[in-house]
């Protein structure tokens, strides 16, 4: 089972990303479908037997203590990486609070098992993957925004039809600016 953590997109939010893509960036490579859009954290991997479940109880423990707080993330910022091919939308810049969670989420998993992600916390929303070359520069710049008030588990399951992501847990924030 491969899992990781990530910030899920409002539903309405994924319709507006989905449309403005398939507007203004058309062709770039395989369009990533809409209902695999997030933001994720931390990839966790596969874990040894029973990990999973302590990763779990690890993550209820530390948000028992002080809960980061849920914020408002912009994403306005469009990118590539040619090395996996990936053209990207994010933020341009984003709360401390959300790298504090990334890492913590990250650390967590190290200590259940997990292997030790060695690239820098750098969220984003994949548009397409397999891109050959950098896509040209849409004509108009995206801006959306959304608040996050919780986090996922997500598994990670590969199928006929390529990858889909499920659900397994999901943990509240505290409240935002209280």
């Amino acid at each position: 089972m491969r899992t990781f953590f990530a910030l899920e997109l409002p539903t309405g939010l994924i319709l507006q990303l989905a449309d403005w893509r398939d507007r203004q960036l058309a062709g770039c490579g395989r369009a990533v479908p809409p209902a695999n859009f997030h933001i994720t954290l931390a990839f966790v991997g596969k874990l040894p037997g029973g990990a999973l479940e302590r990763l779990e109880l690890a993550v209820d423990s530390w948000l028992a203590g002080d809960p980061p707080r849920g914020d408002e993330l912009l994403l306005d910022r469009i990118g590539y990486w040619p090395r996996p091919g990936i053209y990207w939308l994010g933020p341009g810049t984003w709360p401390d609070s959300l790298a504090r969670l990334a890492s913590k989420l990250r650390q967590l998993g190290s200590a259940a098992g997990a292997p030790r992600d060695r690239n820098p916390f750098a969220p984003h929303v994949t548009l397409f993957r397999n891109c050959e070359g950098a896509p040209p520069a849409p004509a108009q710049l995206p801006v959306f925004s959304f608040p996050y008030s919780h986090f996922t588990l997500f598994e990670s399951r590969q199928g006929k039809s390529g990858v889909t992501y499920h659900p397994l847990r999901q943990w509240e924030l505290a409240p935002a600016g209280g």
